[in-house]
C-alpha cells in the first residue's frame, strides 16, 4: 500500500540496519510514484530518486548549494565538498592535477606491490576475510602512499578507524577524529616543508590569493580520508562477493581490459557513496514539488543508478550497456575529484587477486554483513574460500 511506503520513508533511520535492507525497494515505488519523497529523518528532509532530477540539482548550485552534504549535520567544514561556485572552482584547481590519470600512473607499481604483500598474507591459507585482511588495508595502503606519503602504521591505523566510525555512526566525535588525524598532517608540514600532495594544500591560495584557513586545510585533508578509505572500500568488497556468487564474472574480469569494459557497470550497480546531502538556497518547484529556502535535500545518486527511465534493467548487472552514465562519482561540478584514484585501486586490486587467486566462494557458515549510512548495503564482514591459480 502507497500509506506503508510513505510511512517507512517517514521513519526513515539512514543508519539503521533494518531500513537499510530495505531501502532499494522503497526506493523504487518512491522513483515511479513519489519520484521527491519526503522523510522525517533529521527533521525533515527531501529524498531526491530520479536520474533527471539529480542532474537538475547538480545543475543548479546556485538553488541547491552543497553547504550541507551530510545526512546529518557536519561538524567540519569538507571542502570542496561543501562549497559553491566561485570559490569551488578555487579549491578544485589545486586538487584536479594531483588526482588526474597521468599523474597517478606513476605510482601503479607501488600500488601493485601494496596488493601483491596482502595477498601474500592469505594466498596460502584457502580462505580470507577479505574486508579487513584486504579492502580496508589496500585502500588505507594506497592512500597514505600516495596521497597522505605516511609511513605512520599506527597513525595509518587510527585513519582507517575513523573513517569506519564517520561510515557507521555519522557522530559529531566521529568526524573530529578525522579532523584531528588532519591537523596532526598539516602540522608536520607545516614543521618541515616537502613536494607532496599536502604540501600544496599548505601553499594553495583561494579567492584571489588568499592562503587556505586552518579549517579549510583540515577540510581538504578531511575529505581526502573520507573518500579515500571507504568509498572504495566498499567498491571492492562489492566486486568480491559477485566474484563468489556470479558465474562468469571471473572469466570476465580476467580479461586485459576488464577495467574498460566492466567496471563502470559495477560502479552504477554497487554505487557505494549512495547519497549526499544539499540545501536549498531560493524557493522552487524545478523538481516538481515547491520547496523553500532551508529545506534540506538528500540525492540519491544509487537510486538514480536505478532508475529505469534512464537505464535498461537497472537492477541487473548488465555488462552489455551501449552507454553507462552513471552517477556513481556524483555529477556536475562536484563529481568525485578522486575517481581516477579510486578506480586505479579497483583495476589493480581486483588484477592482482586473479593473478594468483580463483574459483572463490563464500565460506560455509558465514553471512555476509553489510553496511549502513552513506555506503549502505556494501559487504563489512565477507569470509570468502578460493583455490591457488595454477602455474
Amino acid at each position: 500500500m502507497t500509506d506503508g511506503h510513505q510511512e517507512f520513508f517517514d521513519r526513515l533511520d539512514w543508519f539503521d540496519e533494518d531500513h537499510c535492507a530495505r531501502l532499494d525497494d522503497q526506493l523504487t515505488w518512491a522513483r515511479e510514484r513519489c519520484p521527491v519523497v519526503h522523510t522525517g529523518f533529521g527533521g525533515g528532509m527531501h529524498v531526491v530518486t530520479r536520474y533527471e532530477d539529480l542532474v537538475t540539482v547538480a545543475a543548479h548550485p546556485e538553488i541547491f548549494s552543497s553547504a550541507m552534504p551530510g545526512l546529518t549535520s557536519v561538524p567540519v567544514a569538507l571542502p570542496p565538498i561543501d562549497v559553491d561556485p566561485p570559490l569551488h572552482h578555487d579549491f578544485r584547481a589545486f586538487l584536479n592535477e594531483p588526482f588526474s590519470r597521468s599523474a597517478l600512473r606513476r605510482y601503479a607499481p607501488v600500488v601493485q606491490q601494496l596488493a601483491d604483500e596482502l595477498i601474500d598474507r592469505f594466498a596460502d591459507r584457502g580462505e580470507v576475510e577479505f574486508v579487513s585482511e584486504f579492502a580496508i588495508p589496500f585502500t588505507a595502503g594506497a592512500l597514505a602512499k600516495i596521497v597522505l606519503d605516511d609511513d605512520n602504521q599506527q597513525r595509518l591505523a587510527r585513519a582507517v578507524d575513523a573513517v569506519t566510525q564517520v561510515s557507521v555512526q555519522n557522530t559529531p566525535e566521529s568526524f573530529a577524529a578525522v579532523a584531528a588525524l588532519a591537523a596532526e598532517l598539516m602540522a608536520e608540514r607545516e614543521a618541515a616543508p616537502r613536494a607532496d600532495l599536502l604540501q600544496s594544500i599548505v601553499d594553495a591560495t583561494v579567492a584571489g590569493g588568499r592562503p587556505l584557513t586552518m579549517e579549510e586545510r583540515l577540510g581538504v585533508v578531511t575529505v581526502l580520508l573520507l573518500g579515500g578509505l571507504d568509498t572504495t572500500r566498499g567498491a571492492l568488497a562489492y566486486i568480491a562477493e559477485y566474484l563468489a556468487e556470479m558465474p562468469g564474472l571471473e572469466a570476465r574480469l580476467r580479461e586485459p581490459d576488464w577495467a574498460a569494459h566492466d567496471l563502470d557497470e559495477l560502479l552504477r550497480y554497487t554505487s557505494t557513496v549512495s547519497v549526499m546531502g544539499r540545501l536549498v538556497v531560493e524557493d522552487n518547484d524545478l523538481l516538481g514539488v515547491a520547496m523553500a529556502k532551508g529545506d534540506r535535500l538528500a540525492v540519491h545518486w544509487r537510486s538514480g543508478n536505478r532508475d529505469s527511465d534512464r537505464f535498461d534493467n537497472p537492477g541487473q548487472l548488465d555488462f552489455d550497456r551501449n552507454r553507462n552514465p552513471h552517477l556513481a562519482f556524483g555529477i556536475g561540478i562536484h563529481r568525485c575529484v578522486g575517481r581516477h584514484f579510486a578506480r586505479m585501486q579497483l583495476d589493480i586490486g581486483i588484477t592482482r587477486l586473479l593473478d594468483r587467486l580463483t574459483g572463490f566462494r563464500l565460506a560455509p557458515g558465514t553471512v555476509v554483513q553489510r553496511s549502513v549510512g552513506i555506503s549502505v548495503g556494501a559487504p563489512r564482514e565477507l569470509h570468502l574460500r578460493f583455490d591457488r591459480v595454477a602455474r
